[in-house]
């Protein structure tokens, strides 16, 4: 794009929830289209300077109201639904690559008490929006960092964001590496050209380089063995769901494996077996057998390596491939679902957008249907939705839905959300996308 500092304002009807923290500008809130910016030499001299941010695909925006009072800076992306993303609340100084710097750090240090604690070794250092950095999710590994781009801009500067991190990280004794987990829907969304296949996933740790085009080619991952909340597992950043592991379940896993003891329990939709491994392992007293349940076999095959990392024994828990939703209709777990203690549930996100609410929820009332429908009296159901587009008030409705049809009474023994290392600001509900439920079934 041509280098030029824009100047966008927000129309009366989308004002508010920017003034209020909001960090996204869409195309349609906009009053009128981008105008020059009135600044001086000096001042686009600092933004497009030799050590200045690219801005291939993207223009640096000062953002104001209708009447052109300045709010702040921002990244316009003319191709793109979401036209802007927010970057920074003070007018009087511009947007540079000094203050994505600074942002990144603050970010970093916000995870001190995750340093710290030498049971953690894998956790969510930025959190895209949430830790003012729209477009970036960073996930540690040990000393691995798993980078996923959902921005045209922070693609762009994959190298800047990266090397900023890998310093921050290298401060703290960690000398890590970085891959790239990119989503491939991304560019579309965006606007923007996608790079050839197997150009996209990962980035070796080293040296910034000169270059303003996309980032270099990938290597291929390699799996590495971190511990989380005490226990080792195996895992390959940059592959598979997500950047390689659900760092947002770190404490729910904990919570969950306190209600296991002795238990019978069944983890379904399970991907690497979080829940009914910490169930096993984390606590004195674990579970007494886990059945893991999930459609992807290579998951599975995760979850027995995991197991043996972890010193399970083989007569303690079991696998079983298939579509759970058809498994947990027909009753065709092992046992059956009448069997078990405890069910944790965790699906996949069933609600893409607000426009598939309607669907969504209907979705999710028919798979607890499925469970509670079969589950004995006095035992136990945790259950999450990973779907931002679903309230926590929408979810807990869903399950209420179930619930009554069949005319059981359940009860909501506590309230889970994601870590701590996911924060949710007050001004952006949209962050806080995990939301769970531990239910006691009568």
């Amino acid at each position: 794009m041509a280098q030029r500092i824009l100047e966008l304002r927000v129309s009366h009807k989308g004002i508010k929830p920017v003034r209020n923290g909001h960090p996204w500008i869409f195309k349609n809130t906009l009053a009128g289209a981008p105008r020059p910016a009135r600044t001086s030499a000096s001042l686009e001299r600092v933004i497009f300077g030799p050590e200045a941010l690219c801005w291939e695909h993207s223009s640096p925006a000062l953002i104001g109201d209708a009447t052109g009072e300045p709010i702040g800076w921002g990244v316009y992306n003319p191709r793109a639904r979401l036209a802007v993303r927010v970057m920074s609340r003070t007018p009087e100084r511009p947007f540079t690559a000094e203050v994505l710097r600074e942002i990144l750090v603050r970010a970093v240090d916000a995870r001190a008490p995750l340093f710290a604690d030498p049971r953690q070794e894998t956790f969510r250092l930025v959190f895209g929006e949430a830790d003012g950095v729209p477009g970036v999710a960073a996930d540690l590994y040990g000393s691995v960092l798993s980078v996923q781009y959902s921005s045209a801009f922070c693609w762009d500067n994959a190298e800047m964001i990266e090397e900023t991190l890998r310093s921050c990280l290298a401060a703290r004794g960690v000398p890590a590496t970085v891959t790239r987990s990119v989503d491939r829907a991304m560019f579309k969304r965006e606007g923007i050209a996608a790079p050839e296949d197997g150009a996209d996933a990962t980035a070796a740790g080293g040296d910034a380089t000169d270059s303003d085009g996309p980032p270099p080619p990938a290597t291929a991952p390699e799996p590495i063995t971190v511990r989380e909340n005490g226990l080792p597992w195996r895992v390959m950043p940059g592959s598979d769901q997500k950047t390689g592991l659900y760092c947002d379940q770190r404490e729910n896993r904990s919570r969950v494996a306190e209600y296991a003891a002795g238990s019978r329990m069944l983890d379904a939709f399970c991907y690497h077996g979080g829940f009914g491994l910490t169930a096993l392992n984390g606590t004195p007293d674990g579970a007494a057998y886990v059945c893991f349940a999930d459609r992807s076999e290579p998951a599975l095959q995760t979850v027995v390596g995991n197991a043996a990392l972890q010193g399970v024994s083989a007569d303690r828990y079991e696998t079983v491939t298939g579509d759970l939703f058809t498994l947990l209709r027909e009753d065709a777990v092992p046992g059956g679902i009448a069997s078990y203690d405890l069910i944790v549930l965790d699906p996949p996100k069933l609600v893409p957008t607000r426009q598939n609410l309607a669907d969504g929820l209907r979705a999710y009332k028919d798979l607890h249907i499925s469970v509670l429908r079969a589950m004995r009296p006095d035992t136990r159901l945790a259950t999450f939705s990973c779907s931002g587009a679903v309230s926590a008030a929408d979810f807990r409705r869903a399950v209420a839905w179930a619930a009554g049809d069949l005319r059981r009474t359940v009860t909501v023994e506590g309230v889970m959300t994601q870590a701590a290392d996911h924060p949710v600001p007050l001004a952006f509900p949209e962050a806080e996308y995990l939301k769970g439920l531990m239910l006691h079934v009568q």
